[in-house]
């Protein structure tokens, strides 16, 4: 079907090691979906029949699957916060999704709109494939996105305010 947005025009990176370097997240990734799960408040005044709505804040997620491919850097990085049951800030790290059909508005070569968030890496399980080791959970949003831009280039993230 054209003009349909292709999954691979959404680069997803994710700040990991010792000395903190936004990764893509693309190699073994079998599934990284995005679920805004909105939250709503609802009021019936007295003049109306129906109840009004409005959308009152996000419980913002990601499912993700991979294969255990060890020498993905990212991947390693998910495993280790399962593996050691790892909690609090040692399970956190920041998250960007950059969307790699919109260039900045400054145009500059590889560099794109981008969303960035905290995330709370949750491990829920260690599965096995026909003998190959998979891993699943969830990002799971950890306040406010951040807008702004990306450049895939440095792997830098500028916030527009």
């Amino acid at each position: 079907m054209s003009g349909v947005r292709q999954r691979r025009m959404l680069a997803n990176y994710l700040e990991v090691g010792t000395l903190p370097a936004f990764v893509l997240m693309g190699a073994g990734f079998t599934e990284l979906n995005e679920s805004p799960s909105a939250q709503t408040a609802s009021k019936r005044y007295i003049n109306d029949k129906s109840s009004s709505q409005s959308i009152v804040g996000y419980e913002w997620s990601t499912p993700f699957t991979t294969d255990q491919i060890k020498a993905q850097e990212v991947i390693e990085f998910i495993c280790n916060i399962g593996e050691k049951q790892l909690t609090g800030p040692d399970a956190e790290a920041r998250y960007v999704m950059v969307n790699l059909d919109k260039l900045a508005a400054e145009a500059t070569p590889n560099v794109f709109e981008a969303r960035l968030m905290k995330v709370a890496i949750e491990v829920s399980d260690f599965g096995d494939e026909d003998g190959e080791m998979t891993a699943e959970g969830n990002l799971l949003g950890n306040g406010d996105i951040v807008l702004g831009t990306f450049s895939t280039e440095t792997k830098t993230f500028t916030a527009t305010i």
